[in-house]
């Protein structure tokens, strides 16, 4: 059995924990102006480990996710980290690689207790990956990505993508009724399935779809022009479309869209 655990910690990781204030002297008129840290910078974490189970199977883990450390917000934090399954007292360096260590426990733990259903008579490999990604940065607002697959024997593994986008300046998550006030499902059936059906989409598959109404999803994201909604795997289409991604152009929808939403991304 052989077994290895890898946890990469950008330099200067430690030493972020508790971002200093700056300040900056105003010569003229001697005003202190305190210089606000950078809310986007951060560092990431991770653990990689494998284990043989026998000559046939082999689990393994991989996980990496990202540490911002000028980010103070307990709610907003909690937020963050919420779609990794992690909740703390204190998202330091240090915990967070002891619970990314626990949970790389708990899956091999987990898995070895399901061999007592079934176990495979032929070598593979059973895992479990997951990642966090800054996505983007507008203003205030980032975006982050989660995402994952995995495989524990059958027909085929799973991945997922996630997207949460958050206000780092007001310390809050936005919710899709902060972007759009109208927000009608029959409405926006018919937006979101024409979407779907026009050739630039890179979809245009009906003979595919598993609904006969695409519903609005939390998982959304938005860049300075449009809006998009991502669908996993079985959510609207079969396993072979793979992930579904919607562009919805905001000049389509500015009279659905929330009037401060508006105002703050500058959509005339």
């Amino acid at each position: 059995m052989k077994t290895y655990i890898q946890a990469v910690l950008v330099l200067g990781l430690l030493s972020c924990s508790k971002p200093e204030k700056t300040s900056v002297k105003n010569v003229q008129n001697n005003d202190v102006r305190q210089v606000q840290p950078d809310l986007f910078k951060h560092d990431s974490i991770m653990v990689e480990d494998s284990l043989k189970v026998d000559e046939n199977l082999t689990f393994s883990f991989k996980s990496s996710i990202l540490v911002f450390p000028n980010i103070s917000n307990k709610k907003l934090l909690d937020s963050i980290y919420a779609k990794e399954q992690i909740k703390l007292s204190e998202y330091s360096a240090e915990n967070l690689l002891k619970e990314l260590n626990s949970q790389k426990d708990k899956y091999f733990s987990d898995s070895k207790e399901s061999l007592k259903e079934w176990k495979p008579d032929f070598k593979q490999t059973w895992n479990q990956n997951s990642a966090m990604k800054l996505f983007s940065k507008i203003n205030d607002i980032m975006t982050i990505q989660y995402s994952g697959d995995g495989y524990t024997g059958g027909a085929h593994g799973y991945y997922y993508e996630f997207y949460k986008v958050f206000d780092a300046k007001n310390n809050i998550t936005l919710q899709l009724s902060d972007v759009v006030q109208n927000r009608d499902p029959k409405i926006w059936s018919k937006i979101l399935m024409d979407n779907y059906l026009s050739s630039e989409s890179g979809h245009a598959q009906p003979n595919m779809l598993l609904v006969k109404e695409i519903p609005l999803t939390k998982n959304f994201y938005f860049d300075t022009k449009n809006l998009y909604f991502l669908y996993n795997e079985y959510e609207i289409a079969a396993y072979a479309s793979g992930p579904v991604l919607l562009k919805v152009p905001f000049s389509g929808i500015k009279e659905m869209l929330n009037p401060d939403f508006k105002s703050k991304m500058n959509i005339q």
